[in-house]
């Protein structure tokens, strides 16, 4: 059993402020008739180091034009329309606050296709949405899946740049699956390799990716390693 993640409160703070502003933005917007939240925040398990998934239900006319509201401009963003079924459209951005990056999944559903998962925490719904039996996993694999859009080599190496500190997440955590991500970013597969090794893995990552032209993301990887690494002290 993975032990309980070590306490990252800088992280938590500006995921919190993020949040607020997200959903109120959503709330403000007449095209949206429902959010939610998704993964470790729909059933409860979030912790400080949590990654953010969104379900957004809009309008179906506003489907293809929607862009998920952005209180600090994302650095990445990636089209992961392909990750659920046709006629849904998904995002993928990784946003820096006070230096430090966060990650958010969006899933952006039509309301002619929606309903609520059982695994989600509703944040408002203005159209009266049915509820699922089925979980966000078990509908993003239903039927058949939305086709990808194409991707260059620089959008492929900016995704896996943004999914460093993802896997530095699993660093923090002790989490299995961690060394099956470094290796999807670039990085060697070692599942024995201790936990400081993975961690200096990332860091020479980071600095693989300094020709992308994404300083930003660059800098706020670097420090969110550094938190990683004040963790695996405690």
């Amino acid at each position: 059993m993975t032990a309980a993640a070590p306490p990252a409160p800088r992280l938590a703070a500006l995921r919190s402020r993020w949040l607020d502003a997200v959903t109120a933005e959503l709330r403000d917007d007449p095209a949206v008739a429902g959010a939610a939240l998704a993964g470790s925040f729909g059933t409860g398990r979030a912790d400080d180091w949590s990654d953010v998934d969104l379900l957004v239900v809009v309008s179906d006319a506003r489907l293809d034009g929607y862009a998920p509201p952005a209180p600090v401009e994302p650095v990445i963003t990636i089209d992961a329309r392909h990750n659920g079924p046709r006629g849904t459209r998904g995002l993928s951005s990784q946003y820096v606050t006070d230096g430090l990056p966060l990650w958010a999944d969006w899933y952006v559903h039509p309301v002619s296709l929606a309903s609520w998962p059982s695994d989600c925490d509703v944040l408002f719904d203005r159209h009266g949405i049915e509820r699922s039996p089925l979980t966000l996993s078990e509908q993003l694999a239903s039927g058949e899946p939305e086709p990808p859009t194409p991707k260059g080599p620089g959008e492929e190496r900016a995704l896996k740049l943004g999914l460093v500190p993802v896997a530095g997440k699993g660093v923090a955590r002790r989490s299995p699956g961690t060394a099956e991500l470094i290796a999807f970013i670039g990085g060697p597969y070692d599942p024995d390799a201790p936990w400081d090794e993975h961690l200096a893995a990332l860091r020479r990552l980071l600095g693989d990716f300094a020709d992308l032209g994404l300083p930003v993301s660059v800098a706020a990887g670097h420090a969110y390693l550094d938190l990683v690494a004040d963790a695996l002290t405690r």
